[in-house]
């Protein structure tokens, strides 16, 4: 079955719409699906990243440890390692949504993450400090084989 769909042509979706509108504010930056063979769940990974405003207009991300990453109502938390890296395992044919939060940072709602079949996806989100809260919308994860 692996010979299989390795010849064929694989189909990648992902996309994110965020309602925060602009780079000073809480926000997916990167999302991405591919297939993760022979799994029976989907594995989001991703880094968390603030941006620090440099003089001379000179802008740049930094990771950011210690972000809490809940997944639906708080049911299962994880928390960024010091490269603000993070890993979810989800289960699929499920649409989760999972807030980022640290606090002196604005809180980010990721709504919409749905997998089908062997899902690999992956994501790339920047917190800003503040109290707003912003949503993020990401599309489902599609994969043609």
């Amino acid at each position: 079955m692996t010979l299989f769909r390795s010849l064929l042509p694989c189909l990648f979706l992902g996309t994110a719409f965020t309602a925060c509108s602009t780079v000073y504010e809480s926000r997916v930056t990167y999302f991405n699906c591919g297939p993760e063979p022979d799994t029976t769940i989907a594995i989001l990974t991703g880094h968390v990243f603030e941006l620090k405003v440099l003089p001379e207009k000179k802008d740049t991300l930094v990771p950011l440890p210690g972000v809490v990453i809940a997944l639906e109502e708080g049911r299962k938390t994880v928390s960024a390692d010091t490269s603000g890296a993070f890993t979810l395992y989800l289960g699929l044919k499920n649409t989760h949504t999972f807030t980022v939060t640290k606090p002196g940072y604005q809180q980010l709602n990721v709504e919409g993450f749905f997998a089908e079949k062997e899902t690999l996806a992956e994501i790339n989100i920047v917190l800003a400090k503040g109290t707003k809260e912003c949503t993020s919308r990401v599309t489902a994860c599609k994969i043609a084989y």
